[in-house]
């Protein structure tokens, strides 16, 4: 990440990734969580036992702190994340391989639990999947609550004062859920990615948030006064007091705009001429839902059940995914929920898995999404039977992830009949017309849209795959971002082509991707013809006024424009401009990526960063 500092980082300038947007101002609130220096002890042969029975109560009393926690939180979604470690605190693998070290090295527990530690997180850091190599981090947090219960150590508990904002070099389960009670401003962290516990946390809360802020948490001291930029991914270290002024007077003119757009979160997203366009919401935690509801959304178009999978020993059964979509649709009642299937394996994994996905050369091209699904036939068969069965409480749609050809769609959907057939045979009741539909995620599913829409009820574009590989980029990788433009006539037109595809065989089409909470993709998107959009809940109250102030003839013009062109860079500055003439406030709340024209070259942003 670029920065520039003197030497007592007054005035620093730190850059890192918006996971959560808004704008915040407060004093730091800096947690402390470096990893303890352990000295060697060695122990008797005839002390090994009563060492093991130490490192056993240290387990038992910080599974007992989790659950503490866990009992306090008031979400069923934060409760699955300290399970999620308290299942790490039941592997036998990690209890084997201490004791194993004790016993044969004759060193003390909290020296074989550090090195087992070191040994998992290396492991895990060296994973392709961004979802591993974040975990990594859980090892660590995890063994340091153990040592301190080794210790006979009060665990250091997380109480932020009012209007703080949280800086740690990462946050754990524990940390992010003891938060939830809390009335901080906002959180950065030196670590951390899209997926993280912290980002995670801070969109169900709704609170700014940057991760992957190189070293913050050694340049800031408790009580330093801190601006969170979680618009732009920039946090202000310090500020002058002319500086404080001017970012005082962003978030006001932040918050007054959030107010002004958010009073039309109950009127439809119609424009001037009356063209009507569905705004939903994309949903993996069902504390979310209500989020969903507050900024208008029209249902939720995109629910991913990849985390009912995460962080257990087994997977969910039938009557678990029936009670949680059955939940998720009374919370949203009465508009309806679109529940994809699971989509496990690339950058989603977790432990059920059967395989190694590391042994695959490109997991993003190997074992995932539906392919998955159809090799694991009894876990797609307890989803689908849940979900047929939960349909009879409200308006629910099945979506299939990642479809590459007709065949595949076929094969799945034979599969979803056999859960009909299985549910008649054991005489459960179940709904009887759940629409379902598919992803267009891949080329090969776009270029034959026209033939796939013939079998489902409905379409949805996930342009984050979708762009990944028709561009052939790699999303983790950052040597390759700079690639990523959404504007290219490639991906224009295969948008397009599905939009068609569903008009004609008169289903709907949506958009669930990043580019549909972008203010400056709004009018391209519609212009080619997609009639609904699907985003996280905040990105809604921005979109539906950009929606509200627009002629849709004007989206259509300039989509015919941008087709014309054939430099990407001309295509970038001719919307960009078009947008940012007619919404420049909407486009400093829309968050995201910039556009290749709007990026300064790094002596540029170092200059005035100072």
């Amino acid at each position: 990440m670029s920065r520039r500092a003197d030497r007592h980082g007054r005035g620093r300038t730190l850059r890192g990734i918006a996971v959560s947007s808004g704008i915040a101002i407060g004093p730091a609130y800096v947690v402390d969580r470096r990893k303890q220096h352990i000295e060697p002890r060695d122990i008797e042969r005839a002390e090994t036992d009563e060492e093991l029975a130490r490192f056993e109560a240290a387990l038992a009393e910080t599974q007992s702190q989790l659950k503490t926690i866990e009992g306090r939180l008031p979400h069923g979604e934060h409760q699955q994340i300290l399970r999620a470690q308290q299942l790490m605190l039941e592997d036998p693998d990690l209890a084997g391989r201490v004791a194993e070290i004790v016993l044969e090295e004759l060193i003390g527990a909290e020296c074989a639990l550090a090195r087992v530690a070191d040994e998992i997180r290396e492991m895990l850091e060296q994973a392709d999947a961004e979802h591993f190599r974040e975990r990594s981090t859980d090892i660590t947090q995890l063994a340091e609550r153990v040592l301190e219960n080794l210790l006979g150590h009060e665990p250091q508990a997380l109480r932020p004062p009012a209007g703080a904002v949280v800086i740690a070099h990462d946050l754990s389960p524990a940390d992010t859920a003891e938060m939830v009670r809390s009335d901080i401003v906002g959180i950065v962290t030196a670590v951390g990615g899209i997926t993280g516990h912290s980002a995670i946390i801070a969109r169900s809360m709704e609170l700014p948030a940057v991760v992957g802020v190189d070293d913050v948490d050694l340049v800031v001291a408790r009580g330093d006064t801190v601006v969170l930029d979680a618009i732009h991914g920039v946090v202000l270290l310090r500020p002058s007091e002319v500086e404080l002024e001017e970012w005082n007077e962003a978030r006001r003119q932040y918050d007054e705009f959030e107010d002004q757009v958010q009073r039309e979160h109950g009127l439809p997203a119609m424009t001037r001429c009356g063209q009507r366009v569905t705004l939903r919401a994309n949903v993996a935690l069902t504390e979310e839902v209500a989020s969903s509801r507050f900024h208008g959304a029209e249902g939720v178009g995109l629910y991913r059940t990849e985390f009912l999978y995460m962080g257990r020993d087994s997977a969910p059964n039938e009557e678990e995914h029936y009670r949680h979509a059955k939940d998720v649709l009374r919370k949203m009642a009465p508009y309806p929920v679109v529940f994809r299937t699971f989509d496990l394996g690339s950058d989603k994994q977790t432990a059920l898995l059967d395989y190694d996905s590391d042994a695959e050369a490109n997991p993003a091209m190997g074992v995932r999404g539906l392919r998955l699904a159809l090799t694991n036939r009894e876990w797609f068969l307890s989803q689908l039977r849940g979900l047929l069965r939960a349909a009879l409480h409200g308006p629910l749609r099945i979506m299939l992830p990642m479809v590459t050809s007709l065949p595949e769609l076929k094969l799945a959907l034979e599969v979803v009949d056999q859960a009909r057939q299985q549910l008649e045979d054991d005489r459960l009741a179940y709904a009887q017309d759940v629409p379902v539909g598919m992803m267009v995620e891949v080329p090969s599913a776009a270029l034959e849209a026209q033939r796939l829409a013939r079998y489902v009820d409905f379409m949805s574009i996930g342009t984050n795959d979708l762009i990944q590989y028709t561009l052939a980029i790699d999303r983790e990788n950052d040597d390759v971002a700079y690639l990523y433009r959404p504007l290219q006539s490639a991906i224009l037109q295969l948008i397009q082509r599905v939009s068609e595809a569903g008009r004609e065989a008169g289903i709907p089409v949506s958009l669930c991707g990043e580019l549909a909470a972008d203010p400056r993709y709004t009018w391209v998107l519609l212009g080619l013809g997609v009639t609904e959009l699907s985003m996280h809940p905040s990105a809604i109250p921005v979109i539906k006024n950009i929606i509200r102030s627009s002629d849709y003839d004007d989206m259509v013009s300039l989509v015919r424009e941008v087709l014309e062109v054939e430099d990407v860079d001309d295509a970038e500055r001719l919307v960009l401009g078009k947008m940012r003439a007619r919404f420049p406030e909407h486009l400093d709340h829309g968050g995201g990526q910039r556009l290749a024209t709007e990026e300064q070259e790094p002596e540029q942003q170092e200059e005035e960063s100072g």
